[in-house]
């Protein structure tokens, strides 16, 4: 065997050896954001709640600032960087007008049975019907992946919402979760987590039982940066908390802020080489929310109750996720995400429970 050869065996190898380890090495950025219809991720600003003086303080102002001729300009108002970046390199399901549904698969459609089902990959009506901070007796699939060697430690939790620890159960799990008015759990803060634990305790708290989504995002994103999780989850609360008070002008400024949040934490992966090339992004909710142009009012509120609180959406875009755009056609579920996300991260995840359903193909 000649030189050159050997030489090319060896680089072939090498290739091989490097395309195992990025394979089976990769990460998720995974957000939910809670109560966003897919009405306005997919529509942009109702223009029958822009101009009613019950849900916007000042109906010229929000509609210079999000209404626009066309439904695509309107989204694109709305939401610039899934519009006009993820949208069009990713995958996009939830369009009901379009023809492509999804929907929760849990009886209740609001918030700690519709994350639960969408961390454990079912629904668990008999044992998750309120919102009440009751350890999950389920298994998370972000316990699943904590398990798994590549990713021992390597899974990090960031929410809003006080309920968290216990759906996501961190004293059986172990695992790490930010929430609320809790500090930064790094071993080593960084002056910018410290400077955040300092504002968190200076600020008056708006909504009982939840932090603004500005602190849970700068955590997030400061730990991203200092401590490289491969699987981020980051929960965010403010879109459903303004629609429970009715203002809509106020729920529009938040999505706006979120989709701001999703397009800086898309830059910073770009820019390390830790996540560049191997990150894909999971965007979804929890609950869909009420939609009934005879009552107005019913936008605010979700649960069985209300029609349409079960419909539901999902963004996804990065690393294995092709660029076909928003789809017109099929029925998707949020059950399906934790089975997707374990699939992306080449984890095993099988659990024994009445309504699993398959991975999502993108």
């Amino acid at each position: 065997m000649t030189k050159r050869i050997i030489l090319a065996l060896l680089a072939a190898l090498l290739l091989a050896s490097a395309t195992w380890a990025r394979d089976n090495d990769r990460r998720v950025v995974w957000i939910t954001i809670d109560g966003l219809r897919w009405q306005e991720v997919f529509g942009g600003a109702d223009s029958l709640l822009v101009g009613n003086q019950d849900f916007v303080g000042n109906p010229e102002a929000t509609r210079k600032r999000f209404m626009r001729a066309t439904e695509q300009e309107r989204r694109a108002a709305l939401m610039p960087f899934v519009w006009n970046t993820a949208s069009r390199i990713g995958w996009m399901a939830g369009n009901r007008r379009a023809g492509c549904l999804m929907n929760v698969t849990n009886g209740f459609h609001f918030s700690y049975p519709g994350y639960s089902e969408a961390l454990c990959g079912y629904a668990d009506d008999e044992r998750i019907n309120s919102n009440q901070p009751v350890d999950n007796p389920n298994e998370t699939v972000l316990e699943v992946i904590d398990r798994d060697p590549r990713y021992k430690g390597q899974v990090l939790c960031f929410a809003g919402w006080d309920c968290f620890p216990a759906i996501i159960n961190a004293r059986r799990s172990g695992l790490e979760v930010n929430a609320a008015q809790c500090h930064s759990l790094s071993p080593s803060p960084t002056p910018v987590e410290r400077l955040l634990d300092t504002l968190l305790d200076e600020t008056v708290v708006q909504f009982e039982g939840e932090r603004d989504d500005a602190f849970t995002f700068h955590y997030a994103l400061e730990a991203l940066r200092s401590r490289h999780p491969k699987v981020l989850y980051l929960a965010l609360c403010d879109v459903d908390e303004y629609a429970h008070h009715g203002q809509y002008d106020n729920y529009l400024a938040a999505i706006h802020r979120v989709d701001n949040f999703i397009g800086q934490l898309w830059q910073e992966i770009q820019n390390d080489p830790f996540y560049s090339g191997r990150t894909t992004f999971i965007v979804t909710c929890d609950h869909g929310r009420g939609d009934n142009p005879g009552n107005p009012r019913e936008w605010r509120s979700h649960s069985k109750r209300y029609p349409h609180s079960d419909e539901t959406w999902l963004l996804a875009f990065g690393d294995s996720v092709p660029a076909r755009g928003m789809l017109t056609s099929g029925q998707y579920y949020t059950c399906q995400v934790a089975h997707t996300v374990a699939r992306l991260l080449q984890v095993p995840f099988a659990p024994q429970h009445q309504g699993v359903k398959p991975p999502i193909d993108f």
